[in-house]
């Protein structure tokens, strides 16, 4: 009878578990835990951890970015740094000197191609990037630019990196971009790059071109051209497979501290591409485009102002020795009291879900009655 009874225990316990499952993370979990591990970031180590921070509310300004990390090598990096620039709460005119939008627009070539002329390998990819920084600056050429980024579409509806090389990620980017600066204008093109990303979505809701199933940063990428051309018909459910979501699919590959494993590195492995591309779509189905913010930090800047030089009077050279000698002085207090910015930790919070609470405590209600019942039988 005893083993009968631990039976009927066991059946009971498996039949409440399905009636009350543990539910999974929801939506506002799942952004909390993103947001969390950006803010608990003490330094940046490369400028996509910055664009990431910000589409999930995470002010960037206290920390410091890295000089090395503003890179004017190529024309998509002076993107790049525009972009860090202005989410970061700096003038990308006048940063240390350096008029980094000037530089960039320097680059765009008489059809619209945006690269200096030592660059070598230049795809969809770099283009891209160069239009996105147009388009937060206001350029009067990023039509320009975006006419040649159009021009760059594969017959079959692809974008590619430099060398050739079509990519669903790349695409994606694509389609956010021209959406951007004109979506009325290059809909004929986001919609074929549309009909290619489509076409690569798998039963689950995936994309995958290569066979292998979903992988988070394609995933993630392509979820941020559909949210910002599409934003609702993303959230309801137009581009779902046999009820799957294609947000969930991405969701499915965060770990518990909110960042992202890669399907390349292994499930629960810690993966930056992934958890910054992740981190940055889900900002984009809460916020929007980071993109958009960027321009919206950028109008926020107004003009910029040159400081008024005043008129050069000639004075003695000793009396320019001894002001020399008190500048220096200064600089050095200064130097003495300056504080370093710091940055804000918080812990990661989460919120329960309180069906499966209520339903575990009917399973232990449950099983504890059949437990008194079982012990008057057996005595």
């Amino acid at each position: 009878m005893k083993k009968i009874f631990t039976c009927l225990l066991i059946m009971l316990m498996l039949v409440m578990g399905n009636i009350f499952p543990i539910a999974a993370l929801t939506y506002d979990e799942s952004y909390t835990l993103a947001k969390n591990y950006f803010q608990n970031l003490s330094a940046f180590q490369s400028v996509d951890e910055i664009i990431a921070s910000e589409s999930v509310g995470v002010e960037t300004d206290q920390k410091v970015i890295p000089e090395e990390l503003l890179a004017t090598d190529t024309a998509s990096n002076v993107a790049k740094t525009i972009i860090v620039l202005t989410l970061h709460g700096n003038d990308p005119r006048n940063y240390n000197g350096v008029n980094y939008v000037e530089l960039l627009e320097s680059a765009i070539q008489s059809d619209g191609a945006v690269h200096f002329e030592n660059e070598n390998g230049f795809g969809s990819n770099n283009q891209i990037f160069c239009v996105d920084a147009l388009y937060i600056v206001g350029s009067d050429k990023q039509e320009l630019a975006a006419d040649y980024l159009a021009s760059m579409i594969q017959d079959n509806g692809a974008f590619t990196y430099a060398g050739g090389y079509e990519d669903l990620a790349v695409t994606g980017w694509a389609i956010e971009a021209l959406s951007l600066v004109n979506q009325e204008k290059y809909q004929p093109t986001i919609q074929q790059a549309m009909t290619y990303i489509l076409s690569y979505q798998k039963e689950d809701a995936g994309f995958d071109m290569y066979g292998y199933g979903a992988d988070a940063n394609t995933q993630a990428c392509v979820l941020a051209g559909l949210l910002t051309y599409d934003s609702a018909g993303v959230k309801a459910g137009t581009y779902n497979q046999n009820e799957h979501n294609p947000y969930d699919v991405l969701l499915s590959f965060q770990n518990s501290d909110g960042s992202f494993w890669s399907s390349f590195t292994g499930e629960g492995q810690y993966n930056l591409l992934a958890t910054v591309q992740g981190v940055q779509t889900i900002g984009y189905y809460y916020n929007g485009s980071v993109y958009q913010k960027a321009h919206q930090a950028y109008l926020a800047l107004g003009e910029v102002t040159e400081i008024e030089k005043e008129p050069e009077i000639p004075v003695e050279e000793d009396s320019v020795k001894e002001d020399k000698e008190t500048s220096s002085t200064e600089m050095q207090n200064g130097n003495q009291t300056k504080e370093e910015p710091s940055s804000q930790k918080a812990d990661v919070v989460q919120t329960d879900d309180s069906s499966w609470l209520i339903g575990y405590s009917l399973l232990f209600i449950g099983s504890g009655i059949l437990l008194l019942k079982g012990r008057q039988y057996l005595e």
